[in-house]
Parts: structure tokens; C-alpha cells; sequence
């Protein structure tokens, strides 16, 4: 049963503290984020500030069962660098990373992990990552953008621009939620979508080409931020919350 308020965030913790929980650990979850821009009106905090809080909140419906790791900050965001500030890894440094940190928490006797996303740009690494987890250490690992990937139904009630995904109303809802100083409420602006780039997404929806992200939206943002609403975010996170803590109960216990 989960303790109100109670999470392991290891960044809280002391080494005794970890090492008389880890008897009932079963579970590792380690957010990745990234530092890239969110537009005009949303921190290079955003992505990892949404997956580290999320992951807490997680840790707290599993508690005691679940070791929450500090968040990994920087990501796959090489399509974002034509935006001054933004830093990327290079998809095998991010790869690297994230097996010696599972291998850290392998030797302390943790044998599943959860890696809670919070950057789309991650995705390809986090493919490979889980499959090798399996593969070469012999344990369960899996991940999903949180909460997104969990709760499409209630983001499409919610979301309507036709083009969003990237400091959209649903994004910025959910930080608005989960983490708000990462939102400069008075910078609130729709993303400036470039139209004849988005009119080859939408003829050929089926192909996946590489581009910078400065192609498709000259402001960074898609969507319409200033739809972006408290209570959306609470709609999807406790959504997501609900559905991928029932998972990972699951995911424990195999």
C-alpha cells in the first residue's frame, strides 16, 4: 500500500536510509528529461522538471516498492539547437548513460526498470535501452512518455490545435499541474507554424524525416499555449498517474 506523501527520491535519501529500504524495492524508475527550449514561454527545465515530478507522484502510489532515481537532464535534442541554449547529447552518449546507471542500481539488487520520458526526442534511445536491459542483463525494463503516452483519450478531449506535441496547450497544462514556475504565464503565445512544411506532414503523414525543429514552427511552440489550463494538467496526470502505477504493479510482480 502507498504511504501519503511518503516517496524514496534518492536524492533525499542517505546510504543507510537506501540500504534498509532496498529489501522491498522492486522497482527503479528513472525520469529522463532534456535541456532544450519550449518557446517563448516555457523554461529549459520543462521536459525533465515534468518527468522528475511526475516520477515522484509515481513513487508515492508505489511506496515502498519503488526507488525513484534523480533525473537524467539532458537528452536527444539536436533538433532544437538552432535555438540558442539548448544542449543535446549524441543518442549513444544517452545510451551509455542510462546502462551505467542501470548497472549501478543492478549491483545494489534493483532488477526492474521504469524509465519515465519526458522528451519525445528520447524515444529511439529508450527502445534500445530497454531491449538491451533485457536482453544482456536479464531484466525487465520498459518505458513510456509520461504521462502522454498513457491518457491519448483525455489529451484529445482537451487538445484541438492540429498541430501540437511540443509546448502545446497540453504540455503547458500539465507543467501548469505538476511544476508551474517552469511556465512564464505572461509570454503565453500560440506556436508560429510554418505552413508549407506542415503541408508536406500532412500529405505524407506516414514518412519520418529529419529537420530542425526552427522548420516547422519559427517560435519553437506548436499548439496553442494560451488554452493551456490548470485543471487540463490535472485531468492527465492523475490519468496517467492511475493507469501507469497499475502497470507497474503489474511489471513488479512477474
Amino acid at each position: 500500500m502507498s504511504e501519503v506523501g511518503k516517496c524514496l527520491y534518492l536524492h533525499d535519501l542517505t546510504w543507510p536510509e537506501v540500504k534498509a529500504a532496498l529489501p522491498q524495492v522492486k522497482l527503479a524508475i528513472i525520469p529522463v528529461g532534456s535541456t532544450e527550449q519550449h518557446g517563448p514561454h516555457a523554461t529549459f527545465e520543462m521536459d525533465t522538471a515534468g518527468s522528475r515530478e511526475f516520477s515522484k507522484l509515481l513513487g508515492e502510489r508505489l511506496y515502498p516498492h519503488a526507488l525513484v532515481t534523480p533525473p537524467v537532464q539532458i537528452g536527444v535534442s539536436s533538433h532544437h539547437m538552432r535555438f540558442p541554449g539548448t544542449i543535446t547529447l549524441q543518442p549513444e552518449t544517452l545510451i551509455a548513460v542510462l546502462m551505467d546507471v542501470v548497472r549501478s542500481l543492478h549491483a545494489h539488487g534493483i532488477r526492474r526498470f521504469f524509465f519515465a520520458n519526458g522528451h519525445g526526442g528520447n524515444s529511439a534511445v529508450l527502445t534500445i535501452v530497454t531491449n538491451r536491459i533485457r536482453h544482456e542483463l536479464g531484466c525487465l525494463a520498459a518505458w513510456a512518455t509520461v504521462p502522454y503516452d498513457a491518457v491519448s483519450d483525455v489529451y484529445d478531449e482537451h487538445v484541438k490545435s492540429p498541430v501540437n506535441g511540443h509546448s502545446c496547450e497540453g504540455e503547458v497544462s500539465v507543467m501548469l499541474h505538476l511544476y508551474p514556475r517552469a511556465i512564464r504565464k505572461d509570454a503565453l503565445t500560440p506556436g508560429k507554424i510554418v505552413g508549407e512544411v506542415q503541408a508536406r506532414i500532412d500529405k505524407w503523414p506516414w514518412v519520418a524525416e529529419g529537420r530542425f525543429f526552427d522548420e516547422g514552427t519559427e517560435n519553437g511552440a506548436l499548439g496553442d499555449a494560451t488554452k493551456a489550463t490548470p485543471e487540463i494538467g490535472k485531468a492527465l496526470v492523475e490519468t496517467g498517474l492511475d493507469r501507469i502505477a497499475e502497470y507497474l504493479r503489474d511489471f513488479m510482480e512477474r
